[in-house]
């Protein structure tokens, strides 16, 4: 058996208001210190100014709280 544990990684999607490079910038000292987020990017491009998190849990909410108390808008973006 091998010992190595293997990360499965949920994908979040989650609407914003993060509007520039220096609020992707700031939220990012937020997400980083996240040890449950793996990995983050905001598409500034999209109109939902869309930030996508891979995560180790499927929960949304703790998410959208660490956004809110950041200062930004954030809510789950579903199909």
């Amino acid at each position: 058996m091998n010992d190595d544990k293997l990360t499965d990684a949920f994908v979040l999607v989650f609407k914003t208001n993060i509007n520039t490079p220096r609020q992707v910038k700031s939220i990012g000292v937020t997400l980083d210190h996240c040890p449950e987020i793996l990995k983050w990017n905001v598409d500034l491009a999209d109109i939902d100014r869309v930030l996508r998190i891979e995560a180790t849990h499927a929960h949304c909410g703790p998410v959208i709280e660490l956004v809110r108390r950041a200062g930004y808008a954030c809510e789950e973006l579903t199909d």
